[in-house]
């Protein structure tokens, strides 16, 4: 008995120490103050926000260069390593105990980078949103990994969308993109006024998607949870649905129809796009 207590007391030491060595910010990384800058140049091909329980806002600016604002709990640090910027909110190991840890963040980008863009955060909320939906913000890839909490992105055109999220919200309006990934494990993911092809994984959780106009090809693998598909009636498209277990709809006219326990296929339109779903539980529904 002796021994399985002083083996969880070892254990219970050695996380702890991990924690405090894990962390970064604490002990070992150079702080940087709220106001500091970094400037873009040709040579920067990425600006990655790393954001721990904070409320942050990314705001396109004039000005050629990262800027970060921050007020209450937290260490920032804003560095430039190799072809990237980096962006990091994150709180010491005594920090998590506090009532209240969040913080308040501003990260100023330039408004004509174009290049590679990642967001990750693991709790908290954070909003990004170009100038307009008719004058929006340009990157050739954006990737979005969320941990929980919520995040909104609206008037965004990009050659590579890629969204991987474990938990938590996100709501997109006026996106449009080249190559569209979603992959959720749990959580919520509205994407309004979208344009482009997507591809959709979701182990659990619910995705909803509406078009104003169908341009790609749709691809959905559902293990769990559900998919709402808003099209618009003219879409033209060719729809393969399989359902192992789970249910498959579609309120828009097909021709050549076949329902077969439980799969779905048939044509709108011309069928020049491709809908393809699979489903071991859950349900799809288009419209």
């Amino acid at each position: 008995m002796k021994n399985a207590f002083a083996v969880i007391i070892a254990l219970l030491a050695l996380g702890t120490l991990y924690v405090i060595l894990n962390d970064n910010t604490s002990l070992f990384a150079k702080e940087s103050k709220s106001g500091e800058r970094i400037g873009v140049t040709d040579k920067i091909d990425h600006i990655d926000l790393k954001m721990e329980s904070s409320d942050t806002e990314v705001i396109p600016t004039d000005q050629n260069e990262v800027k970060v604002d921050m007020k209450g709990k937290g260490t920032l640090t804003l560095a430039e390593k190799g072809d990237t910027i980096e962006v990091a909110v994150k709180h010491k190991w005594y920090e998590w105990v506090a009532f209240n840890r969040k913080s308040n963040v501003t990260v100023y980008i330039p408004k004509e980078y174009d290049r590679s863009m990642e967001i990750e955060i693991g709790s908290g909320n954070l909003q990004f949103a170009g100038k307009s939906d008719a004058n929006r913000m340009k990157l050739d890839e954006l990737s979005v990994e969320m941990g929980s909490g919520n995040m909104t992105l609206e008037n965004l055109e990009t050659n590579v969308f890629e969204h991987d999220g474990s938990s938590g919200d996100l709501v997109v309006n006026a996106l449009s993109t080249k190559k569209g990934n979603v992959d959720i494990s749990s959580g919520e993911v509205e994407l309004s006024n979208y344009e482009g092809p997507l591809e959709g994984d979701l182990s659990s959780g619910e995705l909803t998607v509406s078009m104003d106009t169908l341009k790609g090809d749709l691809n959905f693998d559902v293990s769990s949870g559900g998919v709402n598909l808003d099209l618009p009636e003219d879409a033209s498209f060719k729809l393969n649905g399989k359902a192992s277990n789970g249910d498959i709809s579609c309120n828009l006219p097909l021709k050549n129809q076949k329902v077969d326990n439980g799969d779905l296929s048939g044509v709108a339109g011309s069928g020049k796009y491709n809908i393809n779903v699979s489903v071991s539980s859950g349900n799809v529904d288009i419209y």
